[in-house]
């Protein structure tokens, strides 16, 4: 039977006018439901902040808060809901879930809360892992007042230079330094001094980041919509009518559309530059992801939290202890309990003693390899379309992290509150990929095609508050790095993996700090604490099981609109919710809200107008959750 008919014009029309139809129908359905069920209160009906208080530097003290070690009876009675892992994801639902009244547990398997905001400190230094610079911290934005209303108000912000990020090709005499500029104009005019023969080319970039900037909430409307629905209206091509989604800076890999307006190399560098961020190539990840970060950083220009990362857990825990919930630490979830096809709680080792904690929800922010392909049952995670998403979808790519001590202070060196991306060569795609492509012989002799330089305590107002840090300043260098140099260790202790990968990890540790010391010569002689860490570093303490930093691999196929609406809180196992960096996209910020879309799934409550509200409220405007993000 020819079936060619069903692509005519006039039925594609009754496709969408049917389409439109019921999603209309299913909205007023889905608004008469919401207003007479009965509903969790507003976490953000009243603005909860008040004056910063003293910083305290006693470390027992913090850790009284921030390292609650496990033991069965803290865990509260009467749960509410348990949420693995405490990385920002996990904070955030659980802070949001508390102040609407709910009682949660969070259980973490380090020594300490907070995933990658969490700190470590050796020999007087202290060091954060993740939190190197964060956007839209500058101002009163809807990201600012999200954290503030989690955080009681206590969690500050210090602004870098405005030339935060400094591009760095080359290393000798021919080398080149693009810094950027804080807001979008100001970048462009820069730019265009920094590459005078390349306007149109510059207008043409900075316009496509105009005409993605309603990305992230388009994306975040389909990962709360039904799934049947968003297959419904993908299938019959009503969001081409209504959004962008399907132009090519959407459908695009960043490479193709920044070689599309440019020839100039070092300018495409430029472009792209921070790829690093989120760890996909530009010829492997989607333009709007790129789009997304210079939108961010460029709002308000890049802030480092007052105190270092450790002050987001710090703050953030109170709250959900008013609440009648916990976060602890140092226990090891094994499993998911389930019963009768519904996730019901966890199974628990701390030592030799294992427990069983029950709870109507279970929330992961342990990411999607770890909950469906280690800690759900089988015969559920085999039954779930997120087992095949582990299979459909690659674990972002590894990295090395190199922690300096440097005994002389930031005024003594010279150092600002900036970062540098260094590379070898201004074809920065093509050089990463040929170094990750390298086998581990090859990798330890090589030149490192990307780093990432910063200095944190430098960026730290508070630093030298802290007694006995007079005089001592902290460097971080990262890296990206392929799991398979380091995959036969990952079972091995920690400091006990033996000579050969001491060797690996020591061989391209050092390469970054010799790298590091041509452009930065005045810390060679200052280094007094090093440490290298290496992917298999990342999975014992943040429990990536391929040493990932960024989740799920940020690449063209995880921003398909279908898998855009596929990667939801609310996953298909019953009594199963999801948050963290898997559900959004990674870094701080995605991982925030992904805690707002993670709460407004568990409380079946409108979390995010209820924060758009609160916003206006104290912005004094009546604004829409897109008009309040319209310049991001």
């Amino acid at each position: 039977m020819d079936l060619m008919w069903l692509f005519t014009v006039p039925v594609l029309k009754l496709s969408i006018k049917i389409a439109i139809v019921l999603a209309v129908v299913f909205l007023i359905i889905q608004i008469i439901r919401w207003s007479i069920q009965s509903k969790p209160p507003n976490p953000f009906k009243e603005d909860i902040r008040v004056a910063r208080k003293p910083y305290i530097h006693d470390q027992k003290k913090r850790d009284a808060v921030i390292k609650q070690g496990f033991s069965i009876d803290k865990v509260p009675d009467d749960l509410d809901a348990i949420i693995i892992g405490s990385g920002i994801g996990g904070m955030t639902t659980a802070a949001i879930l508390s102040k609407a009244g709910k009682r949660v547990v969070v259980l973490e398997q380090h020594d300490q809360a907070g995933g990658c905001c969490h700190s470590f400190i050796d020999k007087g230094y202290e060091w954060d892992v993740g939190i190197h610079y964060i956007g839209e911290m500058g101002s009163q934005t809807l990201n600012k007042t999200l954290l503030d209303q989690i955080g009681d108000g206590q969690i500050e912000w210090a602004p870098l230079e405005d030339d935060f990020d400094v591009i760095q090709i080359g290393y000798g005499e021919k080398s080149r330094r693009y810094p950027v500029a804080t807001g979008l104009e100001a970048w462009k005019s820069l730019l265009k001094k920094q590459f005078p023969d390349e306007e149109p080319a510059i207008n043409q970039y900075f316009h496509l980041l105009q005409t993605t900037s309603k990305s992230s909430s388009i994306h975040g409307a389909m990962k709360l919509a039904p799934l049947w629905l968003v297959k419904l209206v993908l299938a019959t091509g009503v969001l081409r009518l209504f959004t962008n989604l399907f132009k090519p800076e959407y459908t695009k890999c960043l490479l193709d559309v920044v070689t599309g307006i440019t020839s100039n190399k070092d300018l495409q560098a430029v472009f792209m530059y921070c790829w690093g961020d989120y760890g996909c190539p530009p010829s492997k990840s989607n333009f709007t992801m790129q789009a997304l970060l210079n939108r961010h950083f460029m709002r308000a220009g890049a802030h480092y939290p007052v105190g270092g990362a450790s002050e987001i857990a710090f703050n953030i825990i109170p709250v959900i202890e008013r609440g009648g919930g916990k976060v602890l630490v140092r226990v090891n979830v094994t499993n998911i309990i389930a019963k009768n096809g519904k996730a019901c709680g966890v199974k628990v080792t701390k030592g030799t003693e294992t427990h069983e904690i029950f709870a109507p929800l279970v929330i992961s922010s342990a990411g999607l390899y770890n909950t469906f392909e280690r800690l759900l049952p089988k015969e559920l995670a085999s039954k779930s379309y997120y087992t095949q998403i582990c299979k459909d979808l690659k674990p972002g790519i590894g990295a090395m992290n190199i922690f300096l001590g440097l005994n002389a202070s930031a005024e003594e060196l010279g150092l600002k509150r900036q970062n540098i991306w260094a590379f070898n060569d201004a074809d920065i795609d093509k050089e990463g990929q040929k170094y990750f492509d390298m086998d581990v012989e090859e990798a330890m002799d090589a030149e490192v095609p990307l780093l990432f330089i910063s200095f944190p305590s430098v960026k730290d107002p508070e630093w030298n508050n802290h007694p006995g840090r007079e005089g001592k300043t902290t460097c971080a260098i990262v890296t990206l790095a392929n799991w398979e140099w380091f995959k036969n260790w990952e079972e091995k202790q920690v400091k006990k993996r033996g000579d050969d990968y001491d060797e690996i990890k020591d061989s391209i540790g050092h390469k970054m700090i010799e790298q590091t010391c041509k452009l930065f010569p005045q810390i060679r002689d200052k280094i007094d604490v090093t440490e290298i860490a290496s992917p298999v570093t990342n999975k014992y303490y943040i429990a990536q099981p391929h040493g990932e930093i960024y989740g799920l691999d940020h690449s063209m196929e995880r921003f398909d609109p279908l898998m855009v609406a596929k990667l939801r809180p609310e996953t298909d196992v019953p009594g199963l919710f999801l948050t963290g960096q898997d559900i959004l996209s990674c870094g701080f910020t995605g991982a925030l809200f992904a805690g707002v879309v993670s709460a407004q799934a568990v409380l079946g409550r409108n979390v995010m107008g209820d924060l758009v509200g609160l916003h206006n409220k104290l912005e004094g405007t009546d604004l829409g959750v897109t008009e309040v993000r319209k310049n991001i």
